[in-house]
C-alpha cells in the first residue's frame, strides 16, 4: 500500500498479485486506491492496459480522454478503457476533490461496463452513486491490506456487488416488452434450465406473459410449441448421454427430470421411434464394444 500525507489531503493506493483461482473468474482486482485533493493537486497522464472505474465522492474533477472532455461532479462515475490517454484535472469549487478508484481486468469487465452503460465514447456515467454504492466502495477499505486467496475472493465479490448497483434495474427491459424482446429471453431460459423439469408455465412466468399468449406466440415465430422446444432439448442431450456416457438409463432420466425411467424411455421412443436400450445397443455395436452400458 502506498500513502502519501499532507494537511487534510491523503492519497492511498492497494496492488493486487492475482492468482490462480482469480483469473479463472471473469473478472479480477489490480488496483484500488482513495484520494483527497486540493485544486493544487495535479495528475500525470495516462495509458492503462486495464479497466479504472473513478468514482467521484466529492468536488469536481475534468477527465480528458482522447480528444474529448468532460466535467465530473459528486455522484459521477468513469471508466478509463485500456489503451486511451487520459487525465485528471481538478476543478477549483469550495470542495476539496474526493474520488475512489476501482482498477480491474478480466473477460467479463467489457460486458459489465457494457450492461452499466459505458462506452468508450461515452466512458461516464453521471449521479449514479446513491447511498448503498457509496457504502459499498467504502467497504472496500475496511480491512488491512492482504493478498491471500480468501480476501481476492471478498475483493471480487464487492465488485460485483459495485457493477450490480450501477446496473440500471429495468437494463433487462430495454429491448422492449414485446416479443422480439421475451422470444430469445425465453429460449435462453429453456436452454439453460430444461434438465429441471421446468414446463411451459415456469417459462411463462419468467417472461411475465401469459402461458395460452406465450405459447400461441412462440410457435408462430420459431415453428415449435415450447412443449416441443422442451422436448426436443431434452431428447437431444438423452442421445448424447446415450451414446457417449456409461451412465445407466436410469441415471440418464434423473438427469433430464424425468420422474422415472417409464416416462423418459415412452418420451424418447416417441421421439426417435426407438428404445433408450435398444438405441445404446446400436451405438454399442458400431463402437465395436461387446456389449450394451448397463441400467
Amino acid at each position: 500500500m502506498g500513502k502519501r500525507q499532507h494537511p487534510d489531503n491523503y492519497e492511498e493506493s492497494r496492488h493486487y498479485v492475482v492468482d490462480e483461482l482469480a483469473l479463472n473468474g471473469g473478472l479480477w482486482p489490480v488496483r484500488m486506491g482513495r484520494m483527497k485533493a486540493d485544486p493544487d493537486h495535479r495528475f500525470p497522464q495516462r495509458i492503462i492496459d486495464y479497466y479504472a472505474l473513478h468514482f467521484v465522492m466529492n468536488g469536481k474533477v475534468r477527465h480528458l480522454f482522447g480528444e474529448q472532455q468532460i466535467e465530473l461532479v459528486k455522484g459521477d462515475v468513469f471508466c478509463a478503457y485500456p489503451g486511451v490517454v487520459y487525465h485528471h484535472s481538478i476543478v477549483p469549487t469550495d470542495q476539496p476533490l474526493e474520488m475512489i478508484w476501482v482498477s480491474i481486468d478480466g473477460g467479463q469487465t467489457p460486458l459489465l461496463l457494457e450492461k452499466a452503460g459505458f462506452r468508450p465514447s461515452a466512458p461516464y456515467l453521471p449521479g449514479v452513486i446513491g447511498k448503498e454504492l457509496e457504502t459499498s466502495l467504502v467497504h472496500l477499505f475496511s480491512q488491512q491490506e492482504d493478498n491471500s486467496s480468501r480476501r481476492q475472493v471478498e475483493l471480487i465479490a464487492a465488485i460485483y456487488r459495485i457493477f450490480g448497483l450501477m446496473i440500471p434495474q429495468k437494463s433487462a427491459d430495454k429491448l422492449g416488452a414485446g416479443p422480439a424482446s421475451w422470444i430469445p429471453r425465453s429460449i435462453e431460459y429453456m436452454n439453460m434450465h430444461y434438465t429441471e423439469n421446468i414446463n411451459v408455465q415456469d417459462v411463462a412466468a419468467y417472461i411475465s406473459v401469459h402461458r395460452a399468449y406465450f405459447s400461441k406466440i412462440f410457435a408462430e415465430q420459431t415453428g415449435m410449441t415450447p412443449i416441443q422446444h422442451l422436448q426436443k432439448l431434452r431428447m437431444e442431450r438423452a442421445l448424447q448421454l446415450l451414446q457417449q456416457t456409461p451412465h445407466s438409463i436410469t441415471e440418464i432420466a434423473m438427469t433430464l427430470g424425468y420422474p422415472d425411467l417409464y416416462a423418459f424411455s415412452r418420451a424418447f421412443s416417441k421421439h426417435f421411434a426407438v428404445s433408450p436400450s435398444k438405441l445404446r445397443e446400436h451405438a454399442a455395436k458400431t463402437r465395436g464394444q461387446s456389449g450394451a452400458y448397463t441400467e
